[in-house]
């Protein structure tokens, strides 16, 4: 089986980018025995899905099934019909993009809207969460969560760590898993719960963010932080809460996307209401018992390792197909 990825720039040494997952899901395809081919879509914002519709045409017919991941590329995977689509929907291409009162805007509500129409006419949707499934309703979307490499983010101990990075132990580091600059990541709450919480510590608390990491040292952030801090205002199936819970790290989080049944069960991880000085005291007492959590274990019980998820996606790949005769 042949498959062509359609997806935006994938991370390089130079710009790090938010599609790591992509880049890991390609290699677990490729490592489950099917054979990837990869368009990446760049260049200007505006332009660049306009210009990569000769190459779909071109590259479509050397392939089994297309795989678009984002719903811009699901639509630029939809132009050519010989081929069986497959459109895995990511968080705000159907949940909407909030603005910095939390409210969606009317631009991406049209984006909704239009996404929700895309999955008609597609062969076969991928959502992150129980949530996104309910959007595109009554097409019958497949929840499949993108898997961690557990491999890679795989505890290690915090002091070791922090010396890998130049950091002291005159401080707690609480990591902030996303760019403070996008206003639905919430930075502005995290600020505020870490606020609430330093009277009650010891020593000071350092928010740290991920803006400009590569992500082969993500692993090691999340080792040298003592917890993580999720206040994003939408998100679908946060893989950093999963990276987080490979490590062991301790994650205080909001109710946002699946992040409950992530860590549903899991020791020495909380969820609050979206409030500061809730979110603050949980931080608190959470640094303060200074253990790590048992989210390894979690993960492999709800079997979201890379290879269990590759062959959920491969055998949706072969569904769509022998639909197709």
């Amino acid at each position: 089986m042949r498959v062509l990825m359609v997806t935006s720039q994938l991370p390089s040494a130079a710009q790090p980018g938010t599609m790591a997952p992509v880049a890991r899901q390609i290699e677990s395809m490729r490592d489950v025995g099917i054979d990837v081919d990869v368009l990446e879509v760049t260049g200007a914002r505006r332009l660049k899905y306009l210009h990569a519709v000769a190459r779909v045409w071109e590259r479509a017919a050397q392939v089994d099934l297309l795989h678009a991941h984002y719903g811009y590329c699901g639509w630029l995977a939809r132009v050519q019909l010989a081929k069986p689509v497959v459109v895995s929907f990511m968080g705000d291409d159907l949940l909407g993009t909030p603005d910095t009162d939390g409210r969606t805007t009317t631009a991406s509500r049209l984006v909704v809207r239009a996404n929700r129409r895309l999955a008609r006419i597609v062969d076969a949707v991928i959502v992150k969460s129980q949530e996104m499934a309910r959007i595109v309703a009554p097409v019958k979307a497949h929840v499949v969560p993108n898997g961690v490499d557990l491999q890679r983010f795989t505890p290690m101990e915090p002091a070791e760590a922090r010396r890998t990075l130049g950091w002291t132990d005159d401080r707690h580091y609480v990591l902030f898993p996303g760019n403070p600059a996008v206003p639905r990541k919430g930075h502005a709450l995290a600020s505020a719960a870490v606020a609430h919480a330093a009277p009650r510590m010891p020593k000071p608390i350092e928010l740290t963010t991920l803006r400009g990491i590569s992500p082969l040292q993500v692993p090691l952030y999340m080792n040298a932080c003592d917890a993580m801090l999720m206040t994003s205002l939408l998100e679908g199936s946060p893989n950093v809460v999963k990276e987080a819970m490979a490590c062991n790290l301790p994650v205080v989080s909001v109710e946002v996307g699946d992040v409950s049944e992530m860590l549903a069960g899991v020791q020495g991880c909380v969820q609050c209401p979206r409030d500061a000085e809730l979110l603050g005291t949980a931080l608190s007492d959470v640094l303060a018992r200074g253990q790590r959590t048992t989210g390894r274990a979690a993960l492999q019980r709800k079997e979201l390792d890379l290879t269990s998820v590759a062959h959920r996606v491969k055998t949706i790949y072969e569904t769509v197909l022998d639909r197709r005769g």
